[in-house]
């Protein structure tokens, strides 16, 4: 799965012959925060980076909800270097038009992923959560907060060119 913030969609991809397929493009049916990654409980900011779902949540407040693995190690490694705690947890894919800090896709979309995840999340799923769709716009936005926004965003970059 690819995330991209700026367009507010979320793409599911599938392994076709060996290559990547785009399956389909699901727009978030709320958003919350702005460009940059998740720094503290509470900012309201969708996470950026590299992540897996971690499980499938069947009775969620939101209808159905995919927990995404954040924080993971770089969003750890950069806190610990600041001296950062509270990095926040709960970050989901879900249903409804709510959200601080989640991706929200409405009811019928979130039907669809989590019925396609339940038969693949075995195998895992990878979930890349961009600010912009670099594979089309190779400039970095400039995140005042962070001194770390570079080293982040050329992996996504990276981890984009080459399965997307």
């Amino acid at each position: 799965m690819v995330a991209i913030k700026t367009d507010q969609i979320l793409e599911l991809w599938g392994k076709k012959e060996s290559k990547w397929a785009l399956i389909k493009t699901y727009p978030f049916s709320a958003f919350s925060g702005k460009l940059g990654p998740k720094l503290k409980e509470g900012d309201k900011q969708i996470p950026e980076g590299i992540y897996k779902i971690e499980y499938l949540n069947p009775n969620s407040l939101f209808y159905l909800s995919m927990k995404v693995s954040y924080p993971n190690d770089f969003d750890e490694a950069m806190a610990a270097k600041e001296g950062r705690t509270d990095l926040g947890t709960d970050i989901f894919i879900h249903g409804k038009d709510k959200t601080v800090g989640c991706i929200p896709i409405g009811d019928e979309a979130i039907e669809e992923v989590f019925l396609i995840a339940s038969k693949t999340l075995q195998h895992g799923i990878k979930l890349v959560i961009s600010p912009v769709d670099f594979r089309e716009n190779a400039k970095f936005p400039e995140i005042p907060e962070v001194i770390w926004d570079q080293e982040l965003y050329s992996s996504i970059k990276e981890e984009l060119e080459r399965d997307f």
